[in-house]
């Protein structure tokens, strides 16, 4: 998470707008990646070539489209169509003329560009049945090791468009942990307008409750990196889907994240709506983090400080967010010219801390601040 220096500050105090201008731009870029993948411009629309064997009884059918639950087959001659209802028993007699094999065997050597040149031609057809129900196992496997391959490969551009095909919530859930891989690949290169997006499109509701706690880790990420607005979507959704006993840790995130987007009147509504947890619960210092964040960005930091004071002695070192509570406590102390207590509280960050987001804003901080004196006595 970007944190408020003095420049950060005045910037953030239009970071409203600038954020649904860059909402705009992100649904452009993910709609123009879709539209200019040649790939699929290429293979999409080409028909799925599938053998049936019907007690010895051999044909081969030309599969063009998934339609109202029903696999649609061209008739010989291209003369008519016929609908197919996928059962166990016809997804037993069909096999996809499609060999992954040369692919993988490229992939087990991280020769990921030899096994893209195979793998488009063949499963970019497959991807506009992607819907067909999971007893049809041959024809997801390829789509979801072309979405891997693609992500060890970085060609992310090509990874989103793929996924952006995708009717997530109308899938099996291995789809979500490829989508979810990916994400995280994202957030490692940095990229995390990209990864916003593709979290957004991850389901969180029925069978797919198992994707909330990803997506919590990327939260976090995503307000590490400062991106702030993008966040704020992810807890809403989760917000309403997760369990009662967990919510309260949901919607101070949520508050908390409005907060460093400077949308304080969103924020302050929740903030009002929630119990101030016993100071013996784990969610106290959690709650003192919101309020002493709140302070810090109306630029009260004498309260600022007392609050996140207050929350930091009743946490424990464990709390996922302990290192932005002391990041800011760092920085109250260093907007009071007490250098010397900022310099110790970043290093503390950097010491105990060092693969928290925080760690290098505490490092960037650090070099700001004013050399040490060192005494001659």
């Amino acid at each position: 998470m970007s944190r408020p220096t003095s420049q950060n500050s005045r910037t953030m105090q239009k970071l409203t707008l600038k954020a649904l201008l860059i909402a705009a731009v992100s649904i452009g870029l993910s709609q123009s990646a879709i539209a200019q993948n040649q790939y699929w411009d290429q293979y999409g629309e080409l028909p799925v070539l599938m053998q049936q064997n019907n007690n010895g009884a051999k044909q081969t059918l030309k599969f063009v489209a998934f339609r109202d639950g029903m696999l649609v087959a061209e008739l010989d001659g291209g003369i008519g169509e016929v609908s197919l209802p996928v059962t166990e028993s016809m997804a037993k007699t069909l096999r996809l003329a499609v060999d992954t094999q040369k692919a993988t065997n490229m992939i087990d050597s991280e020769n990921y560009t030899g096994a893209l040149k195979l793998l488009r031609p063949e499963v970019y057809p497959l991807i506009k049945f992607h819907q067909v129900p999971d007893i049809l196992v041959q024809l997801h496997g390829p789509v979801r090791l072309l979405i891997d391959t693609l992500v060890d490969a970085q060609e992310f551009t090509e990874a989103e468009a793929v996924v952006s095909r995708l009717d997530l919530g109308k899938i099996g859930i291995k789809y979500s942990e490829s989508v979810i891989r990916f994400m995280n690949a994202l957030i490692r290169a940095e990229e995390f307008e990209a990864a916003a997006r593709i979290a957004q499109i991850l389901p969180v509701e029925g069978d797919y409750v198992v994707n909330i706690s990803p997506l919590i880790d990327a939260a976090d990420a995503l307000r590490g990196a400062g991106k702030f607005d993008a966040v704020i979507p992810l807890y809403r959704a989760i917000e309403t889907v997760v369990p009662e006993s967990t919510r309260p840790n949901i919607q101070m995130w949520l508050a908390y994240s409005l907060v460093l987007a400077d949308r304080l009147d969103e924020a302050t509504p929740i903030l009002n709506g929630l119990q101030e947890p016993d100071a013996n619960e784990r969610l106290f210092s959690l709650y003192k983090l919101l309020q002493g964040s709140k302070s810090h960005r109306e630029q009260n930091y004498e309260e600022a400080l007392d609050l996140l004071t207050r929350g930091f002695v009743r946490a424990q070192t464990s709390y996922a967010w302990v290192p932005e509570m002391l990041y800011l406590i760092g920085d109250c102390y260093a907007r009071a010219d007490d250098n010397v207590a900022a310099r110790n509280v970043w290093t503390e960050i950097v010491i105990l801390y060092p693969d928290s987001p925080w760690a290098s804003n505490a490092e960037e901080s650090l070099d700001k601040l004013p050399r040490a004196e060192i005494s001659n006595n």
